[in-house]
């Protein structure tokens, strides 16, 4: 067994013996390089996933833009939102349409049938079209808001899918924390193994006392068996964002996901208002792009039409009528108007029921604008306070967080070889080494989260505006 490095950034890989075609991952031997992480979870995910000799890491690993791009095409609940579009449509399909004429036949003066013809009386037919009217005054207001009701869907539509996105978000970091948690614990657990070796090759030998033997062999059988609840967390995970590319049914194994270790930059617009100091940062955006309040306008304003056109219901069926009457021989034009006379409104309590809908569409955009001024100084605070952290954690000088943490457990495992240290301190520098590994990546994990939900907070599209990383790498170096 090689010897674990301790330079800064060095990656952790599985690497099998290559005599045998189908070396078990217990039969392998593990040694440290320095190259991506990403790399390093590959292989050691693949060896969990991948049938007896089938070669490993046989897929691209899942990028956050991957999940968006099938979040976008595949999502039942996107697609769900985008036919309510076509639904609201309909809407406004029959509020375009105009009302169909009526045609009239009557006969008058002639007998019964099978009776004798009266005489003295000649025998009138009247023919008539009716053409309703009422779309000169009813027709305007219904088509405002239906076209209302169509732009809210289409709004509610891109919120349905930001908010799916995010969720997809949530999950894609959540089995990235669990996946860097089994290989930092697994790497922790192959570096306990070269110091079991050490110990029990120094008892064989006599210069070193049993005790530190079965301390590191119990530190090395816990730290196993965390390893093992890990991994039962980590294809949790996997399952739940599974959830987001495909029926999770289906035995298709899923991508191990592609890390990325550095923070996400600032995005121009958060940068702008960070200059200007002078104004508070909820003063310095605007929400008016949101499509959560996009949608409760449109339904205010639909609402609106709505009023409209239930007063305009006051006055029903008001025709033209035009026609043609036949009687002796002759042919003569009949023309009319019908206009029924309003004295009792029988549309009153309409109006009052699309009053209260207007009302009630205020209050809920009122409430959806102080939600989500609220949503945009918290998502504005968090990304900045976090951005600030990510950065500091992120240095890759010899200064630097994970750095120092490598060189505290290189250290005091030099010192435990020299006798300056006892055990529990070499035992203590490799779990804050773990420590460390994990709290930069749910920092730098967080940053990231914390600017997505920035831009969903100031209205922008997660799938078209996707930030980008200060710098590519998997980790810090």
């Amino acid at each position: 067994m090689r010897r674990a490095s301790s330079r800064p950034g060095d990656s952790l890989h599985l690497q099998t013996n290559s005599h045998e075609p189908c070396a078990p991952l217990g039969r392998a031997h593990w040694h440290w390089r320095r190259s991506s992480l990403l790399a390093a979870i590959a292989i050691l995910l693949s060896h969990s996933q991948a049938s007896p000799c089938q070669p490993a890491a046989s897929q691209a690993p899942l990028t956050l833009r991957t999940l968006l791009d099938s979040v976008r095409v595949n999502h039942p609940t996107v697609l769900a939102a985008e036919r309510r579009i076509r639904a609201a449509d309909g809407i406004g399909v029959t509020a375009r349409a105009f009302g169909n004429p009526v045609l009239s036949y009557q006969v008058d003066q002639t007998p019964f049938p099978g009776a004798q013809p009266i005489p003295g009386l000649d025998r009138q037919r009247l023919t008539t079209v009716t053409l309703p009217l009422e779309a000169l005054y009813q027709r305007a207001p219904r088509v405002a808001r239906a076209n209302a009701l169509v732009r809210a869907a289409e709004a509610d539509a891109i919120a349905v899918r930001q908010r799916v996105g995010m969720d997809a978000v949530s999950a894609f970091y959540r089995a990235a924390t669990a996946q860097l948690q089994v290989a930092t614990t697994t790497g922790l657990v192959a570096w306990l193994d070269t110091l079991v070796t050490y110990n029990r090759s120094r008892v064989k030998e006599g210069v070193a006392a049993e005790a530190d033997l079965i301390r590191s062999e119990l530190e090395h059988a816990r730290m196993s068996a965390e390893a093992t609840l890990q991994r039962a967390e980590l294809a949790q995970a996997r399952a739940a964002l599974g959830g987001f590319l495909s029926d999770v049914r289906t035995q298709v194994p899923l991508p191990v996901i592609a890390i990325d270790g550095m923070p996400l930059a600032l995005p121009i617009a958060m940068r702008v208002v960070a200059s200007d100091s002078l104004r508070p940062p909820a003063a310095r955006t605007s929400i008016d792009a949101r499509p959560d309040i996009r949608a409760a306008r449109e339904r205010l304003a639909a609402a609106n039409a709505g009023i409209a056109a239930d007063r305009s219901m006051r006055i029903r069926q008001v025709g033209a009528t035009i026609g043609t009457m036949q009687m002796a021989g002759t042919t003569s034009m009949i023309a009319g108007l019908s206009v029924p006379l309003p004295l009792f409104d029988q549309n009153r309590g309409e109006v009052q029921r699309s009053s209260a809908e207007r009302d009630a569409a205020a209050f809920e955009l009122a409430a959806e604008e102080r939600t989500a001024n609220a949503e945009l100084r918290g998502a504005y605070d968090a990304a900045q306070i976090l951005s600030e952290q990510a950065a500091v954690l992120a240095r890759r000088d010899s200064a630097g967080f994970l750095a120092r943490a490598d060189d505290s457990r290189r250290i005091a495992l030099g010192a435990y070889r020299e006798g300056a240290v006892p055990l529990f301190q070499v035992i203590d520098a490799a779990r804050s080494w773990a420590d460390a590994q994990m709290t930069y990546y749910r920092t730098v994990f967080a940053q990231h989260q914390s600017i997505l939900m920035l831009t969903v907070a100031e209205g922008l599209d997660l799938f078209s505006v996707l930030p980008a990383s200060t710098r590519s790498g998997d980790a810090p170096r």
